[in-house]
Formats: structure tokens, sequence, C-alpha cells
């Protein structure tokens, strides 16, 4: 579904390409899926589709015993098809890796945003193998089927929030011409990813979204914003707008009313406030609950003096 995005820097017309290629992903997929569950209904015993691990035929696959002509059909073809899948994420996955990598989201991944002198990302592909050798080495997939559930889950449901926040928020970069597409579809997806992560395994689900946390709170520690911001302060910024623009419709009431002071402050030769006690008076006035604005002047051409207002300002 998402391999389209994963490498919309190798496409062609990436905005023709992807959401026509999205949609007959999902569309082929949900078809095969589809059938393959009304086909094992009417060919397969209620009772041995509840065996999970086929011990009634002992050991194996059920879908092998049913296929024409012979088992080995379903052997090769599930080979195959997870051949296919694996080597689709190697060629997806590190792109993403170096992507994330150059945009210097997260500092320590730093290294795997280099690529080849054929532009292939070698290291962080060399990274992503060794990441699938753990998983394999653990002898069972089962133990990690859950979790990587749980972590598909929330790439499409953040895939939607962002969707969604970046309609709302009207954010001047994003203008998504898909002629059917409405910020409600996208809060539906992620309504529906949150349902089943908690439906299908709700300690799980409060892992992933754990381990999520720590990640954000990590970049956020080590201060990573590139030009493209981050949509928490695009969001406070259209909260605190909205708050503003209320304010405005009328009068306050007097049980609601906060001191707004502005203070004109001079500054000495050091580009610091002249006299201090001012804002411990403001403070006392507006007693902790109101809005105090400082303002400052420095004569001058802005171009030659922005080293001393920036100076000036760190100060106030």
């Amino acid at each position: 579904i998402m391999a389209g995005s994963n490498r919309s820097g190798d496409l062609a017309d990436a905005q023709k390409s992807i959401p026509v290629g999205t949609i007959c992903a999902i569309l082929t997929t949900s078809t095969v899926y589809l059938s393959s569950v009304l086909l094992f209904a009417g060919t397969v015993d209620n009772l041995l589709l509840r065996d999970k691990f086929g011990q009634s035929i002992g050991g194996k696959l059920v879908v092998a015993n049913i296929a024409w002509p012979n088992q080995w059909v379903i052997l090769i073809g599930s080979f195959l098809s997870t051949l296919g899948a694996g080597l689709q994420s190697l060629t997806g996955a590190p792109r993403l890796l170096q992507a994330i990598a150059k945009d210097g989201i997260i500092p320590f991944l730093a290294p795997f945003a280099k690529s080849s002198s054929r532009g292939e990302p070698t290291r962080a592909l060399l990274l992503t193998v060794f990441i699938c050798q753990c998983g394999i080495l653990l002898g069972n997939v089962d133990y990690l089927a859950p979790l990587l559930s749980m972590f598909f889950l929330m790439c499409y449901g953040f895939v939607n929030l962002a969707c969604a926040l970046q309609t709302l928020l009207r954010t001047p970069n994003w203008r998504p011409r898909f002629k059917y597409y409405h910020w409600s579809l996208s809060f539906l997806g992620l309504s529906l990813c949150i349902a089943i992560m908690f439906m299908t395994s709700w300690y799980y689900a409060l892992l992933a979204m754990g381990m999520a946390g720590l990640i954000y709170k990590y970049i956020e520690y080590r201060g990573a914003e590139k030009e493209w911001g981050d949509g928490i302060r695009g969001l406070n910024l259209s909260a605190a707008r909205y708050a503003l623009l209320k304010l405005e419709e009328g009068p306050p009431h007097t049980k609601n009313w906060r001191p707004q002071i502005l203070m004109l402050v001079k500054l000495t030769d050091a580009l610091v406030p002249k006299y201090r006690k001012m804002f411990a008076f403001a403070s006392q006035l507006k007693a902790g609950r109101g809005l105090t604005i400082t303002v400052s002047c420095i004569q001058g051409d802005f171009t030659k003096s922005s080293g001393e207002a920036l100076a000036a300002k760190q100060s106030l």
C-alpha cells in the first residue's frame, strides 16, 4: 500500500502515480484476501478452520491439503509470496530510513544518510538486513507479529492524522489535488486504526504507543527541527489564533478581567534593561494571571543592528 509513497523520489510523475497505484494496490489486496476467506468458508470444514495449528491433520497446512493438483503448489506459492514481500520491504525500507537520516530528524541516524556511487542506500540497506536477521533468529515470527502489526497500524494512523491536521490547519505548503479527498476520511482512518489496535491486543497497542512516544520525546529533546517544522507547533499556533479571535467577540466580564500591560523598557549600552524592578512591579500588578508585553527600541539600520536586536530580545 505504501510502496509508491516510500519510493516517490523514483517515480516519473509521483502526483499521478501514487493515488492510482495506492488505490489499485488496496483494491487488489482486498479482493484477494476476501476471496480467500470466502473460498476457505466454502471448501473447509468449520471445525478444521478452528484448528489454528492443524493438529488434527498432523500439523500440516490446511490450505495445502485441499490444494489442486498437489500440496506443493501452496508451499512453493507461500515461499515466493514471502520472498516477494521481503524484497519489496528491503527495497522501500532503506530509502525511507535514508530519507529520515537526511532530514536530521533522529541525529544518531546521520551515518545512514550517505549513498553509494550508484545512488543506492547501501548503509541503510545493511542496517535493515541486520534488523530483519535479528527477527528471524528468534525462531518464531509469531513473537514479533503482534508488535509489528501495531507499528503498521500506527504508521497508517499517523499518516491519516497528518493529512487531517494539515488540512484543518490550512498549512500553506499542503495542497492535496486528489478530488475525492476530505479531512473527515482521514479522521475515520485514524479512528479505525486505533480501534483495531486495541481490539487486537491492548497491551501490545500500549507498548507500541509508548515506544513511539519515547522516540517523539527524544526528537523533541534533541531539538531536531527542519524547515517544514512540526505539526504540534502548528496546532498550538492555530489554537492560540482561535482563542485570540474569540476574545474580540465582546467586552470581557468583570469576573474574567485580566490586566494586559505594555511595558516600554530602556536598555543600557550592554543591551540589558536599565530598570529591572519594573518587571517585578508589572508582575505584582497582574498577579501572575495577566499578560505583559515588553518592548524596547534600538536606533539604527536593522540590517546592521540585527545582532544587537537579537541580543536585546534574549536579555528581555
